[in-house]
């Protein structure tokens, strides 16, 4: 994954879709989450948590 560019997005505020390792994709913003290396994503149906690790790759939307 490229992190730099992934952490643009986040402070940009961008729409993103993100491809997890586990194979889940989901849409939505994200942003710096609480705990170390972690971040938040705002989907329509809610607000996950997740570790920068499980993301494959992503894009912007």
């Amino acid at each position: 994954m490229q992190t730099l560019k992934f952490q643009q997005a986040i402070a940009e505020g961008t729409l993103l879709e993100i491809h997890l390792i586990s194979g889940e994709t989901y849409r939505g913003i994200c942003k710096k989450g609480k705990l170390a290396d972690s971040f938040e994503l705002k989907t329509d149906k809610g607000l996950l948590s997740l570790p920068y690790w499980t993301i494959k790759r992503f894009k912007q939307i």
